[in-house]
């Protein structure tokens, strides 16, 4: 799954240059980086408007009565299920991070790994997005884990690359969304501060001493 992930862009007008999208200028102020980005934030997310890319604020999560908000989806379902299956078709979206976090140790020792690109740069996940009393929110969809991410959990947030986001956002093709190619990312183990959602500085990023690249 993908429950928390980062995004540390310092200029929202840089990113919107980056992503080749309109920037919701109105919202522009709210934009902060972010270093842990957990369920029911706000976030920003690039949809297809009037023929072009927009970047609009929206939030992590799509409210269930009842339940804990849903943040994923799974892409070999999403588009059969009933909670998802008109975003699928209307409201698909690219969720801009340069990061996100697993886990891997036993129970009550969980040690937090950040997995970003290894090139360095933006990932761009594939997402769904509704309205929700007048505020967009969104999910992000997961694969089954490619090469780089199996060893640590059978599930990863479904990466794109240049082609397969365009291709995303025009059209609902579940073919598009497939595991990251072995290579596209590595990782290294940060602080436990992570495990805190109310923690969000750039120190979570930092190698814990000792534990070199694994990946």
């Amino acid at each position: 799954m993908c429950g928390r992930f980062t995004l540390t862009v310092a200029d929202v007008a840089e990113l919107a240059r980056e992503l080749s999208a309109e920037l919701d200028r109105l919202r522009a102020g709210d934009y902060r980086p972010r270093y842990n980005v957990a369920p029911t934030d706000g976030h920003w997310v690039v949809r297809r408007v009037d023929g072009g890319r927009r970047l609009s604020p929206a939030r992590f999560g799509f409210t269930v009565p009842g339940r804990a908000p849903l943040i994923n989806a799974r892409a070999e379902t999403a588009e059969r299920l009933a909670t998802f299956r008109r975003p699928f078709r209307e409201g698909r979206c690219l969720v801009p991070a340069d990061g996100f976090y697993e886990w891997t140790g036993p129970a009550g020792a969980r040690r937090p790994l950040w997995f970003h690109p290894s090139g360095g740069g933006l990932l761009l996940l594939a997402g769904l997005w509704r309205e929700e009393q007048g505020e967009l929110a969104f999910v992000i969809l997961t694969t089954p884990a490619g090469p780089d991410v199996a060893r640590i959990h059978d599930r990863m947030p479904a990466v794109l690359s240049a082609d397969a986001a365009e291709g995303w956002l025009e059209r609902p093709d579940p073919a598009l969304l497939a595991p990251a190619p072995e290579g596209w990312l590595r990782s290294h183990e940060v602080s436990p501060r992570v495990n805190a959602a109310a923690n969000d500085d750039p120190g979570l990023l930092d190698p814990v001493p000792g534990q070199g690249r694994l990946l």
